[in-house]
Order: structure tokens, then sequence, then C-alpha cells
């Protein structure tokens, strides 16, 4: 009988021990490695205030990112988010602007972003589109209105009521009142997803929708509810985009899908073991904003930064492939 090598046990146990921590938190180390990184490349990024303008940045990433968790965790996509918002932001605007006062508006808004879902999940789940296809065409539907109300052009609010700026340029105590949002919205969200029937099901789902469908779970209602909760999301982070820019832009929003999407699949590489994940999802979306935030201080040309940040998704989700694929 041989003897076990004692440094050969050891050697084998640290591998697994790193092999699990880049698994489950590569990218919150990664993310941390950068904020070190950028601290000495410019000495403003590390400052209370950058970070808290950083956090209110990303609050509408997150927002967008959290109700495309909660489709990709029932293995489905939606490609109209971006346009979504183009949409809501300008029926808002028109809305304050004709009169219809702050309640009401964001009622509105509320109502166009859960019909957007809405007509998503009877479209994938009832009808039986593929996702890309019918996400993407209500998104298209969604671009195609708000042009054809704006014909193109801004709306501005000139004069918005103060209870409605408050949303997106108001602060509690030092605090913005977009990051109380975001952080209500992770704490709420992430309930769902971990303790509530509805989170555990849309996990089935995207496990195995076969195996959920003969379980007894109704598969299509479950996924016309994340596709409902992912308008809703939609919803809210356009609110906060007409409040803090204070106009209705045509062409707002559209490069929240690409984000959004990098967002989730950042989030999978760590807590939820390869599952689409709120906590996972913040920190996806901090470390696209950091990137973005942080080249911005450092005068790094636009198109450097798109680059940059796609070659950090690229990176980030092929370690994590890797990681597994030799578990």
């Amino acid at each position: 009988m041989t003897a076990k090598n004692p440094e050969n046990s050891a050697a084998v146990a640290a591998n697994t021990f790193f092999k699990t921590l880049l698994k489950k938190y590569g990218v919150l180390i990664a993310t941390f490695v950068l904020m070190v990184i950028f601290s000495f490349a410019t000495p403003a990024f590390m400052t209370s205030r950058n970070m808290l303008m950083l956090l209110r940045q990303i609050s509408m990433l997150t927002m967008v990112s959290i109700g495309m968790t909660f489709v990709m965790a029932a293995g489905g996509f939606d490609m109209s988010v971006g346009y979504a918002i183009g949409l809501i932001n300008v029926t808002v605007a028109m809305a304050l602007k004709s009169g219809m006062g702050v309640f009401l508006s964001l009622v509105l808004a509320l109502l166009v972003g859960m019909g957007v879902g809405s007509l998503n999940g009877v479209l994938v789940s009832f009808i039986g589109l593929p996702d890309f296809i019918g996400t993407f065409a209500v998104g298209s539907i969604a671009f195609g209105l708000k042009m054809m109300v704006t014909r193109g052009n801004p709306i501005m609010l000139w004069d918005a009521p103060e209870g409605f700026s408050f949303i997106g340029q108001g602060y509690v105590g030092a605090v913005p009142f977009p990051i109380i949002l975001m952080i209500t919205a992770i704490v709420l969200t992430s309930f769902v997803m971990k303790y509530t029937r509805l989170g555990r099901r849309l996990y089935y789902i995207g496990g195995n929708k076969t195996a959920a469908l003969y379980s007894g779970i109704n598969v299509k209602r479950y996924r016309f509810l994340s596709f409902v909760i992912s308008g809703f999301c939609v919803a809210v982070t356009s609110i906060i985009l007409t409040s803090r820019v204070g106009s209705g832009q045509p062409l707002a929003g559209e490069e929240y899908l690409l984000d959004a999407i990098s967002a989730v699949f950042l989030g999978m590489t760590m807590f939820g073991e390869g599952e689409p994940n709120v906590p996972g999802s913040f920190v996806g979306a901090f470390l696209i904003g950091m990137l973005t935030n942080a080249l911005t201080l450092m005068n790094v040309a636009y198109y450097f930064q798109y680059i940059t940040k796609g070659v950090a998704v690229i990176l980030a989700v092929t370690v994590s492939i890797i990681s597994r694929s030799k578990e």
C-alpha cells in the first residue's frame, strides 16, 4: 500500500481552494483589483464624491439588470429593454408636459413597461416565438412608436415638477435617492429570487424546462411573469433616467441592452453557482460602471472605453467557463 504524499495532498487542497475561490468570487476579486489600480491611476477615483456618483450612475443599469436576471433565471432573454426604456422615457416626458401630474405619469410609465413585458410574455410563453425573435420584434415596435410620436426630436421638461425631479436628482441626507431605490430593489428582489415560490420555480424552469413542466409547474405562466417583472424594472429605470436628464430623448436607453446582459453574465460567475442572481448582477453592473467611470476620469477616448468593457466581459465569462469545465 502506497503512503500518501503530504506535499501532494497539500498541493491538491490548495489547487481546489483557489479553483473554488476563482469560480465563485473571480469577478469580485477582479473588481477589487481594478479599484486599487484605478485609485493609483487617478486620485479622484476613490473619493467619496466619485463613489456616490458611480453608484448613482449604475442605479439604472442595476434596475435593468435585475429585470433581466428574472428573465434569464427562467432560461430566456429580453432583447426589448433598450428600446422600451426610450419609449417610456418619451412617454413620461409627454405626460408631464401635458399636465398629467407626477402620480399619473408614474403610473402610466409602469403600465407601459409592464405592457411591453406582457407582450413579450405572450409572444414567447404562449405563442411560442423564440425569445430573441419575439422580444427583438417588440423592441422594434417600441422604437418605431417613440420615433413616430417624437419625429426624432427631444421633449424638454424645463419646468418639471419638483417631486418628479427628486427621483433622479434628489438626496436623502448625503445619499442620492437613486442609490436608495437601487439598494431597496436589490434587497427585495434577492429575497424573492431565493426564498419565494416564484424565484425557486424560475430557477427550476431555467435549469430544465421539460422537467419543470412534468413536475406540475405552469412553465408558461412563470415565464410570462418574468417578462412582466422585466418590464416593470425597465419602467423604473426609465423614470429615473427621465428625472435625471429632465427630458425625453428618442435615442435614450439603447446602450442598456448589452450592458444588462453583460452584468447578468458577469454575476453568474459568482454567488449563484452559474445561475443568474441579483447580488451578482449588481456586482456585474458595478464593474461595468466602474470601468466607464475610471476611464472617463483618466480622459480615455470613448471608443476605447467600449473596447475595454467588451474585453473585460469576455475575459470574466471565459475564466468562469474554463474553471467550470475542469471540474
